[in-house]
């Protein structure tokens, strides 16, 4: 009888300890320089993808997403989104006029093709989070933000129906 193969995995846990040994014995510098490389590397690979590779890499990417959020608890999912929502600050604030044009019209581009796909009774559940999630925030602001809120919006009303008169 042949010998039972071993399974790779302890090459692989080997190999995953080595590199993150590595890694904690790194400078800042030496991080940013292999954060980079990396970046670029992926960025490169990404690139050169054909469109089903695409789907089928951010298709995995979702899954992996979704299974860890199921598993994560109450606390790791509120670190999580604090920690996403300043990056996100982060990003927006040290983003150029350009980049903020263009997500701006690549979530609204999103969001129109998501509203296009969705059934009547899933347009009715969004509208109604929406409207609950709204009332909260209002409900949780102070006097000031009210005010800015207000201004804001005012501001971005008036610019609309301007923009409109002109075509």
């Amino acid at each position: 009888m042949p010998r039972k193969r071993k399974s790779n995995l302890s090459r692989s846990s080997t190999r995953a300890r080595t590199a993150k040994v590595a890694r904690s014995q790194e400078s800042e510098e030496q991080t940013q320089t292999r954060q980079m490389l990396d970046s670029q590397r992926h960025a490169t690979r990404r690139a050169s993808e054909t469109l089903e590779q695409s789907q089928a890499r951010r298709a995995l990417d979702a899954e992996r997403h979704a299974s860890q959020r199921a598993s994560e608890t109450f606390t790791q999912t509120q670190a999580r989104q604090a920690l996403d929502a300043e990056r996100h600050a982060s990003q927006r604030a040290s983003g150029t006029f350009t980049q903020t044009e263009t997500r701006r019209a690549l979530d609204a581009e999103r969001h129109a093709s998501q509203r296009a796909s969705e059934t009547y009774t899933q347009t009715q559940a969004r509208q109604t989070l929406d409207a609950e999630r709204h009332a909260f925030q209002r409900a949780s602001e102070t006097f000031t933000q009210t005010q800015a809120r207000q201004t804001l919006d005012a501001d971005r009303h008036a610019s609309q129906r301007a923009a409109e008169t002109v075509i």
